[in-house]
């Protein structure tokens, strides 16, 4: 076979700058096994996850309406977001690492635009339609009557199929049970969430069904900065030009999604999905030749200086960025407090000297105290004085701020407030801590937390 010509356009572009449709044959074999079992898993996953709960609580949900935000079963809320920022960089670190060990191995295998197209789309256009053959035949055929009845099959069952992914994806903001339920429901009872499912739905169509590896080749920017995260030892899909037994069959370029010939070498289109690789080694197994002639490579092993190495430079650095990454989520994560408790000293007069009943000076400190209930349950807490400075100090509360002692917080509500500590003068003078007084504020018989008031009077000034 002689060395194929070089491309200077989309294989899936005309001449003419018409789209030229795929209709990629199906294909078994070691690799196609692997990634069938691997992406039917995610697929579960995804209509799954809206279902699954830690402790009575979503594992992930995502309730914008109400600026709550269920992760790992941690209720979260909208100013807390930013904190988040680790989970997002974890995942970009994830898919660097991924493309820097096996190339665009994540396009082929696991992105959610490879994954239901292959295994549920294509699935049932070639259930509805028959093999590519027969289906570009359909396609190309004149219109008939039964070309007409498989057109409708074919676009009734993939609405439906739109329609279950998009309740499933609204899952993730309302919960599966939720979800389930506006199913069997008058779409009057929710507008919104019925516009949203319609709008998805669409745009599952668009895509899934018609869009397809256009979206690949022309929107996604992943496959344009891939080979930044790639080095000499990247695995990639690799067409050994050195051996001569290839037959020109073109079975490895009736397989492929994108269309491409890979045989030209490595190329942006390419998904590393190893459609033709099983498909070549399946030929080559037919003539008794030795499979391989598609296959995993680097340019190292192409350069017979190795095989592929885990560790090296780039995964290195990509994997500790990584675990530092989900390092500092994790702590963040094991020690988030549900509730939240800041003192600010209030702006007016630094302080103030009274005299009480009995003559005495007391020195008055102005404080602004915010409560947050940051969990899923309500709190009742209760605010007072350490009992150790309970007979040098008083707590001054708005009047009717607790009722029967406490102050009722649901979950995500906070509240702001003033209060006032009165402390004898002349305990600032006293080997009992100075100014520094404890607030206690008690969220239920066995959760309590502590803040320290530095009281400022008359030669104790900040």
């Amino acid at each position: 076979m002689g060395k194929p010509p070089v491309r200077d356009s989309l294989t899936t572009t005309s001449a003419e700058g018409k789209r030229i449709r795929i209709y990629p044959a199906e294909v078994s074999g070691r690799w196609s096994r692997r990634r069938s079992r691997v992406q039917w898993a995610l697929i579960l996953l995804y209509v799954a996850l809206p279902w699954i709960r830690i402790g009575g609580h979503p594992l992930l949900q995502l309730d914008i309406e109400h600026r709550r935000f269920s992760i790992f079963g941690q209720l979260f809320f909208a100013q807390e977001v930013p904190d988040l920022v680790f989970l997002t960089l974890s995942f970009m670190l994830f898919i660097g690492l991924i493309t820097s060990w096996f190339g665009r191995a994540w396009c082929g295998w696991a992105c959610p635009q490879t994954v239901f197209i292959e295994r549920v789309f294509r699935s049932v256009e070639r259930l509805v339609e028959g093999n590519a053959l027969n289906r570009k035949r359909l396609h190309e055929g004149s219109w008939s009557l039964g070309k007409i009845l498989k057109k409708s099959i074919k676009w009734v069952a993939f609405t439906g199929i739109a329609v279950v992914l998009s309740h499933s994806f609204l899952g993730y903001f309302v919960g599966g049970e939720a979800s389930f339920g506006m199913m069997t429901r008058s779409p009057a009872l929710h507008p919104a969430s019925f516009t949203w499912v319609l709008l998805f739905t669409g745009v599952v169509l668009f895509d899934f069904a018609w869009f397809r590896e256009q979206f690949c080749l022309v929107a996604c920017p992943y496959g344009r900065f891939q080979s930044v995260m790639m080095d000499d030892s990247s695995l990639f899909i690799h067409y050994d030009r050195t051996r001569k037994d290839c037959i020109d069959c073109s079975r490895c370029v009736s397989v492929c999604p994108t269309g491409i010939d890979i045989r030209n070498g490595l190329q942006m289109e390419c998904i590393a999905c190893t459609a033709c690789v099983d498909a070549c080694d399946l030929v080559m197994s037919r003539i008794k030749k030795p499979q391989g002639l598609i296959s995993y490579q680097s340019l190292r092993s192409i350069a017979g200086k190795g095989g592929f190495r885990l560790l090296r430079a780039r995964p290195v650095i990509y994997a500790s960025m990584l675990a530092a990454c989900l390092s500092v989520l994790a702590c963040r994560l094991s020690t988030r407090s549900p509730w939240s408790v800041e003192v600010t000293r209030a702006v007016d007069t630094p302080y103030q000297v009274l005299k009480g009943q009995d003559g005495s000076d007391w020195v008055l400190n102005h404080f602004r105290v915010h409560l947050g209930n940051r969990g899923w349950y309500d709190y009742d807490p209760s605010v007072m004085i350490g009992e150790g400075d309970r007979d040098r100090a008083e707590l001054v509360l708005p009047p009717g701020l607790l009722q029967a002692g406490a102050l009722h917080l649901r979950s995500g509500e906070s509240k702001d407030f003033d209060v006032f500590l009165k402390v004898r003068k002349g305990a600032l003078n006293e080997n009992t801590g100075g100014g520094l007084i404890a607030l206690r504020t008690l969220w239920s018989p066995s959760k309590e937390s502590r803040t320290e008031l530095k009281v400022i009077g008359p030669g104790h000034d900040l």
